[in-house]
C-alpha cells in the first residue's frame, strides 16, 4: 500500500500538479522583482512576475499590484477601422478579457481589504479601479454601482464618479439618470 502511495505521489510530482518549489533566496529575488517592474510601471512585464509570486505566497498588496497592471497594460494590440473585422473583434475580445481578468482580482480584494481597514481612504481609489475595470469590460450596472461606493468612501472622488455613473446611464440609454449626474458633475464644477 505504501509503495502504491510513494508511486502515485511521485507521479503527481512529475506531471507537474504540485507548483514548484523555491528557495527563500529565489522567492526573495521574485518579490524584489515584482516590486522594481511594478514600480517602474512596466505592467506587462510585472503580471507574469506577479502571478508566478502570488502562486507562492498569497498577499493582498500584490494582488492590488496585479490587479492594476493588468488594468494599465498597454501592450494589447489595439482594435482599429481599417482592421478586417474578425481581426478587429479578435482584438476587443482580447482587451475585454484582460479587463475582466483585472476586475477578479480587484472583486476578490477589495471587499477583503474594506472588511479589514474600513477607514483607509485609499479603498477609495480601488473600488473606483475596480469600476473602471467593469466599465470596460462592459459590466456596466457593476460599474455603476462601484463608482457610488467609491464617492461615497471619498467625495473627492464624486466628479470623476459622476461623469463616469452619465457616461455609463447613457450607454445603457438611461438618459434622465445620465442628465442627472451630468448636471450633478456641472454643478459640482461652478461651485468650485
Amino acid at each position: 500500500m505504501a509503495r502504491i502511495f510513494i508511486y502515485i505521489f511521485s507521479l503527481l510530482a512529475a506531471t507537474g500538479i504540485f507548483p514548484d518549489s523555491i528557495s527563500k533566496k529565489e522567492l526573495k529575488i521574485l518579490k524584489l522583482n515584482c516590486i522594481d517592474t511594478y514600480g517602474q510601471k512596466k505592467y506587462p512585464e510585472s503580471i507574469p512576475l506577479l502571478e508566478k509570486y502570488l502562486s507562492f505566497r498569497d498577499e493582498v498588496q500584490f494582488k492590488i499590484y496585479l490587479a492594476k497592471s493588468i488594468l494599465f497594460r498597454k501592450d494589447l494590440p489595439e482594435p482599429k477601422e481599417e482592421d478586417e473585422i474578425f481581426l478587429r473583434e479578435e482584438k476587443i475580445h482580447k482587451v475585454i478579457e484582460n479587463y475582466k481578468k483585472s476586475e477578479r482580482v480587484f472583486s476578490e480584494v477589495v471587499p477583503y481589504l474594506e472588511k479589514v481597514t474600513p477607514k483607509d481612504k485609499t479603498i477609495s481609489s480601488l473600488y473606483f479601479l475596480w469600476a473602471l475595470s467593469n466599465q470596460f469590460s462592459e459590466n456596466k450596472e457593476k460599474a455603476i454601482s462601484l463608482y457610488k461606493k467609491a464617492a461615497l468612501l471619498n467625495p473627492e472622488l464624486n466628479d470623476a464618479a459622476n461623469y463616469n455613473i452619465a457616461a455609463l446611464y447613457e450607454d445603457l440609454g438611461q438618459i434622465k439618470d445620465s442628465q442627472i449626474y451630468f448636471q450633478k458633475t456641472i454643478h459640482s464644477k461652478e461651485s468650485n
